[in-house]
């Protein structure tokens, strides 16, 4: 069995999903559309970002894990009905 090491304070892991969407909801203006390049500027300047973040999503991408990870927590809320999309690059809370 393999045992179980805790992280020190000073390491970070990967972004979650539940920070992205708790950053999008805090600081995204309500009943505005907000270009998805904007969403993904708000995400790079609010949150704490990795390294393991700045990794390519697949490796023959050139976009990163965490705009991956925001496009698929826009995805689901908007499933959910918690933001609206336009059919193109822009979300509304």
């Amino acid at each position: 069995m393999i045992p179980l090491v805790e992280l020190s304070e000073g390491i970070q892991n990967m972004t979650h999903l539940a920070q992205i969407w708790d950053c999008i909801v805090r600081y995204l203006p309500r009943r505005q559309w907000v270009q998805l390049d904007d969403i993904y500027r708000l995400i790079e300047h609010k949150i704490d970002l990795d390294a393991e973040d700045y990794e390519w999503q697949s490796p023959s991408s050139d976009t990163p894990k965490w705009k991956r990870n925001v496009r698929n927590v826009l995805q689901y809320r908007r499933k959910t009905g918690d933001i609206e999309w336009d059919g193109s690059a822009s979300y509304r809370l």
